[in-house]
């Protein structure tokens, strides 16, 4: 039996042995608690949900609002929170506005007060009733006490809201108010004190940018620059590894943000970015996202075609990181090695070896300059997925036909070995690279 389920045995334990008749505000609180328990609970969350009602009906019928108004108002806003997650919007608003007035000029329940206002903005922009909600969030916003950290964070998350409510609205005016809310929540918000609302405010500010850039042609660069910046700020926090689904979210509008903006290496950086969406959104869970994002990507890649009717994919990436500078290269090139080096066999490989390959035919000084940062990041890598890159990268080069080509990209990867590594480092690359079979020009 699970933790929870244990701790939901004991509460119905308790309750049996209080009487409501003879204890009765004891019984109303331990329904209350066993409601929320039952809110939290496993099983189906609709089943868990309507259990916890029951209780919190009982909790409510006891807690007199005239004589323990506090109490019943914390009984309403948890209530209303379970009709909310059953899609009782209506009902749910009521009860939030009830639970608001109830703690409405209670000494020390500023905190509950603006949950309450909090949860009754939220539930009115699901009504689509915007500026009920925006209203709810105004009165919510100054109530938190920003000395402590859970104070900031639950202003973040107010001011993030009612910027959601005033985004929705759709005109120039509702998302110029939402960037002024989105401004002031970083303001408050630390990256290292709470990542996660710094990173969703980042997002937000992202597609209010972008959905004003679409209104204000006159600003429409500066806009699309703003919004580009702010989901490569969400992203330092929604990671491949730690937040997968809000990863897919921003790299998905950053490369929208950067289909905006036009141009050649705005939308090789835009197909790299679809392709991380796609990559890691599961079809059986986000099936409508990922057929979003793949649409995105094919139309980015047609649009590429007019121009450029025989480059892959691939061929794409590696004339990107030709063409940007080189913090911006090595970000690109790490994130994508980190990525396939977490797939598994063939096909870690295989794609590694048209990455690989695609490098080493650019030629020249753009060559060399590619495999100089794919060495540093790789370097970095533990032995045996180090080993996997370089064999990687001397089977790419055996792919060469072309026997002058060959020599140029093997030439190319010796001055990288040499430029990109320390001594011991090159000793054990080349040693590796020659027990492989390759052979230095």
């Amino acid at each position: 039996m699970s933790d929870r389920a244990n701790a939901i045995r004991s509460l119905e334990e308790q309750l049996a042995r209080t009487p409501k008749g003879a204890r009765p505000h004891e019984h109303a609180a331990l329904s209350y608690r066993l409601g929320l328990a039952y809110a939290e609970s496993t099983g189906t969350q609709a089943d868990g949900l309507r259990r916890a009602l029951t209780y919190f009906d009982t909790a409510g019928s006891i807690f007199d609002p005239r004589f323990d108004p506090v109490e019943h108002a914390r009984v309403l806003n948890a209530a209303g929170a379970a009709h909310r997650g059953l899609g009782n919007r209506k009902k749910a608003a009521e009860l939030f506005d009830k639970a608001a007035t109830l703690f409405e000029g209670k000494a020390g329940r500023e905190a509950e007060l603006a949950a309450a206002l909090n949860n009754l903005g939220l539930v009115r922009s699901e009504q689509g009733d915007f500026d009920g909600a925006v209203e709810a969030f105004e009165r919510a916003v100054g109530l938190f006490d920003t000395g402590t950290a859970e104070g900031r964070r639950g202003k973040v998350a107010t001011l993030h809201n009612r910027g959601q409510a005033h985004a929705a609205q759709g005109s120039a005016e509702g998302l110029e108010a939402a960037l002024s809310d989105y401004a002031e929540a970083l303001g408050d918000v630390d990256i290292d004190e709470a990542p996660y609302h710094f990173a969703l405010v980042q997002h937000s500010l992202g597609v209010a940018l972008s959905a004003l850039a679409s209104q204000l042609a006159d600003e429409r660069e500066r806009l699309l620059q703003e919004a580009v910046a702010a989901f490569k700020e969400s992203l330092t926090v929604f990671t491949r590894g730690t937040m997968p689904y809000q990863y897919s979210l921003a790299k998905h509008n950053l490369g929208l943000a950067y289909v905006g903006l036009g141009g050649v290496a705005n939308l090789r950086r835009a197909l790299a970015s679809f392709e991380d969406t796609v990559s890691m959104l599961d079809t059986r869970v986000h099936g409508d996202a990922w057929r979003q994002a793949y649409a995105s990507l094919e139309r980015t890649e047609n649009d590429l075609k007019v121009e450029f009717p025989a480059m892959t994919r691939v061929d794409h990436f590696v004339n990107l990181l030709a063409q940007v500078k080189a913090d911006e290269r090595i970000a690109l090139l790490r994130e994508r090695v980190f990525h396939l080096m977490a797939l598994s066999e063939p096909q870690r490989s295989q794609f590694l070896i048209e990455l690989d390959l695609a490098m080493a035919l650019l030629g020249g000084k753009k060559a060399r300059a590619i495999m100089e940062d794919e060495l540093s990041i790789t370097i970095e890598l533990p032995n045996e997925r180090l080993e996997v890159a370089l064999t990687a990268r001397h089977k790419a080069h055996r792919e060469i036909a072309d026997d002058e080509l060959r020599i140029e990209a093997d030439t190319a990867l010796d001055h990288a070995i040499g430029e990109a590594l320390g001594g011991p480092q090159r000793v054990l690359v080349r040693d590796y690279l020659e027990s492989i079979g390759w052979e230095r020009p």
